[in-house]
């Protein structure tokens, strides 16, 4: 299973193109997520899915989610109480959700035999040289499926060592 969000999901390449096809995952990345959604829809998906391993890439740490009305929102620049939200959560506050995000789930996958792999964009810096000049997808403004191949050979060898990724976000 692998959650995130559109770089996750795939947008601008075509599904098998996408890193979570590439390891033969089930691909539920969610466009415009936060970690507080993969968290809330992860733990829903592992109740009905029986997995052995779940690769993570973190959205953004700046992205939340709230809710409102009893409906969930993402925190996104279009989002139209994005200045509202944005006033009442500090950068100390973003940090500290997305840290908390991160160890409530893998603690979760701890408690239910799942093997997490996860990382962030930010953990790819270091691997994947030159973040400015990572090919673009056909829409230019996510990755191309060169790039979508050098994450899943990541998450791979993640996996396959058991290599922790500091879950950077700066």
């Amino acid at each position: 299973m692998a959650l995130g969000c559109s770089h996750t999901w795939g947008v601008g390449v075509e599904w098998n193109e996408a890193w979570p096809h590439l390891l033969n995952a089930m691909n539920f990345g969610l466009g415009g997520s936060s970690a507080d959604c993969v968290v809330r829809v992860g733990k829903k998906l592992l109740s009905k899915h029986k997995v052995s391993t779940v690769y993570v890439l973190w959205p953004d740490w700046t992205r939340f989610e709230y809710a409102k009305a009893g409906e969930f929102y993402q925190s996104l620049p279009t989002d139209p109480d994005r200045i509202y939200w944005m006033g009442t959560r500090d950068e100390t506050w973003l940090k500290k959700n997305f840290e908390t995000k991160t160890i409530i789930f893998s603690d979760f996958c701890k408690d239910n035999d799942v093997k997490l792999v996860d990382m962030t964009l930010y953990d790819l810096i270091p691997i994947i040289d030159h973040a400015d000049m990572w090919p673009l997808s056909k829409l230019g403004h996510h990755y191309s499926p060169i790039w979508h191949q050098w994450v899943a050979d990541i998450f791979a060898r993640a996996r396959d060592t058991n290599q922790k990724f500091p879950l950077s976000y700066n």
